[in-house]
């Protein structure tokens, strides 16, 4: 509903109001002369210059599509003038005016035509097939204007300067009204208009019948009084102010219930009606219905999306290119080439490798003489300048004709691919390579045929011609007689249930040599059904027979061990008695003649008997020590807590003597020789107290968890004088001792004693320790199921 005067005024006016809206930014109106055949600028709006003057030659685009518009009578689109437009002119013209697509809508009325309609967008999507619609509906309401307006300035006569002015006012009054109800009456659009309270003066038949009421049930009555929902009427409200204050139209789309169609969707406009002093007196309103509109929009969205998404997914770049590919129209890398919107000619050195080209060139005229499609790797240069990978593959496109008109591609990037094909070259050759080094070599069996596969290492290993490959069969006659049956079971299990196996078995070459080799197979299932079944056969003759020789040495050093344990202990055993004459008699001579024996008698005496007590302390530790294995109790579940508690026990009188402190955290349980590891923590226990120094001794012992609960680390830390690093070896070595004898008392076997006991559990012993910093003992122990700690 625009009110003007004349018909020029209106055309004027109709421009005016499309580039109002945020859809259209140009508006143009040409009048048809039916006897040139021409049309005529009459009517813009939205340019950046006057275009009503401009020559064909300016704007040929126009003229171009206005006369195709004319001749088909129908609406013409020019879309996507910036990326491929039919002509470089119409390009530039786009680009001068700001818009990609553009639109000419014949104004027809009772298949009059009156004149031509452009309507030019910046929207990506430019006019789809239901807005073509519309624009098509309304050209013919515009036509109708034109020719009411025509007709009214045709009846107008001339009488005399006041009277031709009130007739002429009458009239157009009077016509104008008629044109408006006509308009408005025969509109499917909602035409409507408010007073400055919100209240509704004026409604059309088609906003009549989407309330579902009369012409008399809604006039003078608000939006809520309507039936508006009260968020709906509050936000009409609030732009019924604005553009009340801004006297600017203001446009909006909303969704609301229609009393027969249900919910719909509408496209609105509210634009402010002026006095004579420029003030707004009402608002008038526009409503149309988009749902259909919108539907289309969205289907063609979701279908864009698919498209969009399935192009992603299947390559990192599209492309077109000319009939004879001389041209690229457009390249849309995605980040793997560098995109291009503008038609160029050069693409073949811009983006294929120098070294390639000649190749895509003879594919390309292969492609095209042809026309089939067209597909090759080939490198390219990525958009970071380094240079990549590509599968290329392009359709051509045909017209009605057979002819064709473009080709589409997609370019993949197999960069990536291309690097993993060269490494696996390489790997593929350092597997040979490695095969030969670690006398390694693969084999395969088909499932179905059962025939066998080798690589060249087997053959060499059979020693055998590359020819012979035999079946499965004839290949399980190879090995040795003793060894076949236990092979063949390994072999139908794995074909029968899929488990892997890993054997030891030998193998008579052709020469009649027997050698050993390490044969391992692993079967691929799928769906419980073995599809593919591989392996790897080493020669291991040269390891077999060094553990062999192994073996026997390992059996000869433990007959050797046994037989000095039993010395050792038989020796200590012996030892005992003669030692306990000789100490018995140095203390009957000590008892007897002590008195008869001057000063250095009584000392030499002294340090008999400390030698023959020291001499009984290192035997009774040597017999100790090798009776850890021999004569060990068996290994059992065993609470340290009560060891500890037995061993602190037994070392009450020297904690007393050294006013020692000893103190443990919850120990845990675990599996060993009870009186076995009393020994244990009683020397480390004791050992700690000897060395603690000046100080009364400050002893520790402390457990935690290690290798995920399979073993505890126990360790004992005191605050005594330390041991220099680089001796902590030394500690654990039979008979040595890092102080002298007037330093401290020792047999230089305790330590040594601990470390074969915790040997026997399985564990190790270690220290840590710095001088004069105190030290720690460490050693590790089985963790026992019987309690979670």
């Amino acid at each position: 509903m625009i009110p003007t005067i004349t018909e020029q005024e209106m055309r004027q006016r109709v421009c005016e109001q499309f580039t109002a809206s945020s859809a259209y930014s140009v508006a143009w109106i040409g009048c048809y002369n039916s006897e040139t055949e021409a049309v005529i600028p009459a009517a813009s709006a939205g340019f950046s210059k006057n275009p009503l003057g401009e020559s064909t030659t300016e704007a040929s685009f126009r003229q171009e599509l206005a006369t195709e518009t004319v001749q088909r009578v129908e609406v013409t689109v020019g879309q996507n003038l910036v990326a491929d437009p039919p002509r470089e002119e119409w390009r530039e013209q786009a680009l001068e005016h700001g818009y990609r697509s553009c639109a000419f809508v014949p104004l027809v009325s009772e298949e009059r035509l009156y004149g031509v309609l452009q309507l030019a967008t910046d929207r990506p999507h430019g006019f789809g097939p239901a807005e073509r619609e519309s624009l098509a509906e309304l050209g013919r309401t515009i036509a109708y204007a034109c020719e009411d307006a025509e007709s009214a300035a045709n009846d107008d006569t001339v009488q005399g300067d006041g009277q031709t002015e009130l007739a002429r006012v009458t009239a157009g009054t009077a016509q104008e009204r008629r044109l408006y109800e006509t308009i408005i009456s025969s509109t499917p659009d909602l035409v409507y208009a408010f007073d400055l309270d919100y209240r509704f003066v004026f409604a059309n038949d088609a906003l009549l019948e989407m309330w579902g009421q009369t012409y008399d049930e809604s006039m003078g009555k608000t939006l809520l009084e309507v039936g508006y929902e009260p968020w709906h009427a509050e936000m009409h409200e609030r732009e019924i102010d604005e553009v009340v204050e801004t006297k600017e139209p203001i446009r909006g789309e909303v969704a609301f219930d229609h009393a027969k169609l249900g919910r719909r969707i509408y496209d609105y406009i509210f634009a402010p009606v002026l006095d004579d002093e420029g003030e707004v007196e009402a608002i008038a309103g526009t409503t149309r219905d988009i749902t259909e509109r919108k539907k289309t929009e969205e289907a063609l969205q979701k279908s864009e999306e698919r498209f969009r998404t399935l192009v992603n997914a299947s390559s990192d770049g599209v492309y077109r290119m000319s009939p004879d590919w001389s041209e690229m129209h457009h390249l849309e890398g995605q980040g793997f080439m560098a995109d291009t919107n503008d038609p160029t000619s050069d693409w073949l050195d811009k983006y294929v490798h120098p070294d390639d080209q000649a190749r895509v060139v003879e594919a390309i005229d292969e492609a095209i003489r042809t026309e089939s499609t067209f597909e090759m790797e080939h490198r390219v240069e990525q958009a970071d300048g380094s240079v990549g990978w590509t599968f290329s593959r392009a359709v051509a496109m045909l017209n009605e004709d057979g002819d064709i008109v473009e080709w589409i591609g997609m370019a993949s990037d197999i960069t990536e691919q291309k690097d993993r094909e060269r490494e696996l070259e390489r790997a593929l050759d350092l597997l040979e390579k490695t095969e030969r080094i670690a006398d390694v070599g693969g084999w395969a069996v088909d499932v179905e045929t059962q025939d066998v596969f080798w690589t060249d290492h087997v053959f060499e290993l059979l020693e055998i011609d590359t020819d012979q490959e035999p079946p499965l069969e004839e290949a399980l006659d190879m090995y040795h007689e003793a060894d076949q049956p236990s092979v063949e079971e390994a072999i139908e299990n794995a074909l029968g249930s899929g488990e892997s196996f890993d054997m030891e078995a030998r193998i008579r070459t052709d020469r009649g040599d027997v050698r050993w080799i390490r044969l391992q197979g692993v079967p691929e299932t799928v769906d419980g059904e073995v599809v593919s079944f591989r392996g790897a056969a080493q020669d291991i003759t040269e390891r077999t027979e060094r553990e062999r020789r192994l073996e026997d040495l390992v059996d000869k050093l433990e007959e050797s061990n046994e037989r000095l344990e039993q010395f050792a202990y038989a020796a200590s055993h012996d030892l005992q008695e003669p030692l306990r004459m000789v100490s018995s008699y140095l203390r009957l001579v000590e008892d007897r003649y002590a008195d008869a024996l001057d000063e250095d008698g009584q000392e030499f005496l002294e340090f008999a008997v400390d030698g023959a007590d020291r001499m009984r302390a290192m035997i009774d530790g040597l017999l100790e020590y090798s009776r850890v294995d021999t004569r060990g109790e068996s290994l059992e579940a065993v609470d340290l807590d009560d060891v500890f508690e037995d061993v602190h026990q037994d070392l009450q009188v020297k904690i007393a003597e050294h006013d020692a402190q000893i103190s443990a955290e919850e120990l845990p349980h675990t599996v060993g020789d009870p009186g076995q590891l009393r020994q244990l923590f009683q020397n480390l226990l004791d050992n700690a107290i000897e060395y603690s120094g000046e100080e009364p001794p400050r002893v520790h012992i402390s457990a935690e968890q290690a290798n995920d609960g399979d073993e505890w680390v126990l360790s004992v830390t005191d605050e005594g004088i330390g041991i220099d690093p680089e001796q902590a070896d030394r500690v654990f070595e039979v008979f040595q001792s890092l102080h002298s004898q007037d330093e401290y008392d020792g047999t230089g076997i305790g330590l040594a004693l601990c470390e074969r006991i915790v040997d026997r559990h399985g564990g190790d012993i270690w220290l840590e320790s710095e001088l004069g910093e105190g030290a720690t003992f460490s050693f590790t122990l089985p963790a026992s199921n019987d309690r979670e700690t």
